[in-house]
């Protein structure tokens, strides 16, 4: 019998000692998992803008290109290749070479000078406009990666809004059905607010969720990131509160803008291309010098004659053809750059002003309609479409809120892209 009581003692102990160790893990993992999440903080815009300066296989790319160009200019100060060689003269036959008087030969083509400066200056100017084209790139992708981020800030921001509204419609559904209990209002407004939480909980589960996903994604692309990892941005953004005035940013712009810096580098080596083509009426030397074995040496020279000059001249109208094109193509972007300029200024000017009134009045003004209309409702001096109207109202304050804040990020950005100035602080 005593047996028996120590056995059944000692399985509850141990059964005991196992709770505990199952209690111990859980909370050991729990703890473990809360302090990844309490440690995990939001990606700043910087943050973003740095992973795709980095990462973005576009501008690795047009880096690449700039790096290969500029490895191409020391090329043309090289001669071509000489010749070496062997002859054999006055041989007795093909087979017997040795009976004839050997000869070693060496040759060598020097361009016109003219053509290898022309060439050089090509060079030259193909490195720097593929240097600005690679710097155009590198604030395009990040001019993309700071409107996408300004993209997601704004799901998440909406997410954030419609579970505020899903809390206010719990709460006027809680009011309407207490009401309808004691007879003070028709089923019709349980209803119509059951069909609000719901309508509210699908653009939040539904619509919101699937929209976030691919902005997210399309963000990792251009950050260069590619894992399951889930963004988060941050909470609020600040961003410049006054800008330079239009004419110093167009000025701006027409000075530093890389496409107009490329275009203009283009133009340079349109020049250099026309030089050279001019220079095709020169003739190359040809120098050679021979070694007769026991003999002596021979020496020659002789240069190309252009003679058929016409190919020359086609070749010179094409590049002054081509020049004009460059040129043109420049002129038009400098009239498009003062215009994205203008329109940039007037939506980041427009934009700015509207979130300012929608943070400083409006949205704070909508809020406390909300709840003045909430408490008129439940004491009956109020029906339940002006409270539903004052609720709608509500929502579409603060969207509208982070809508004028996400847009004037994306013209400030744009400004940013144009003039090559970063502007937000």
């Amino acid at each position: 019998m005593e047996n028996l009581i120590d056995k059944e003692f000692l399985r509850k102990t141990t059964h005991r000692i196992e709770c505990v160790f199952f209690i111990v893990a859980v909370s050991i993992i729990f703890f473990a998992f809360s302090a990844s999440f309490a440690t995990a903080s939001p990606l700043s815009l910087q943050d973003a803008v740095n992973s795709a300066v980095k990462q973005n296989p576009d501008i690795a790319s047009y880096k690449s290109a700039w790096e290969s160009a500029k490895a191409k200019i020391p090329q043309t100060l090289s001669l071509d290749d000489p010749k070496i060689g062997i002859e054999y003269e006055q041989a007795e036959s093909l087979s017997n070479l040795e009976s004839g008087m050997k000869m070693y030969t060496a040759s060598q083509m020097i361009m016109f000078p003219g053509k290898i400066y022309a060439e050089y200056q090509m060079a030259g100017a193909s490195a720097q406009m593929w240097e600005y084209r690679y710097k155009s790139k590198k604030l395009e992708v990040l001019n993309e990666t700071k409107s996408l981020y300004y993209d997601l800030f704004f799901v998440d921001r909406a997410i954030s809004i419609m579970k505020d509204v899903k809390n206010y419609l719990s709460r006027i559904k809680k009011v309407a059905e207490a009401k309808y209990i004691v007879g003070s209002v028709m089923q019709e407004d349980i209803l119509q607010a059951n069909i609000e939480y719901l309508l509210a909980n699908n653009e939040l589960t539904n619509f919101l969720e699937q929209i976030r996903s691919v902005k997210e994604s399309k963000l990792k692309a251009f950050m260069g990131v590619n894992d399951n990892s889930t963004i988060e941005t941050d909470l609020s953004l600040e961003f410049l509160a006054t800008l330079e005035s239009l004419s110093s940013l167009r000025n701006l712009a027409l000075e530093n803008r890389p496409e107009l810096l490329a275009m203009k580098a283009e133009i340079a080596m349109k020049d250099s291309s026309h030089l050279k083509s001019k220079m095709e009426f020169f003739p190359d030397i040809d120098l050679g010098v021979k070694n007769r074995v026991g003999d002596g040496w021979d020496a020659m020279a002789s240069i190309s004659v252009p003679l058929y000059f016409w190919k020359q001249g086609y070749s010179v109208s094409s590049a002054r053809f081509d020049r004009e094109i460059a040129e043109a193509t420049f002129r038009n972007m400098v009239n498009m750059t003062s215009w994205e300029v203008t329109e940039a200024y007037v939506m980041a000017e427009s934009a700015k002003r509207t979130f300012l009134l929608y943070k400083e009045s409006i949205v704070p003004q909508s809020l406390q309609a909300l709840n003045v209309a909430l408490v008129a409702y439940q004491s009956g001096k109020t029906n339940f479409q002006t409270l539903i109207q004052v609720e709608r109202m509500y929502k579409e304050s603060k969207l509208k809120l982070y809508e004028n804040q996400v847009s004037l990020g994306k013209a400030i950005a744009w400004l940013e892209r144009i003039t090559g100035k970063e502007m937000i602080r």
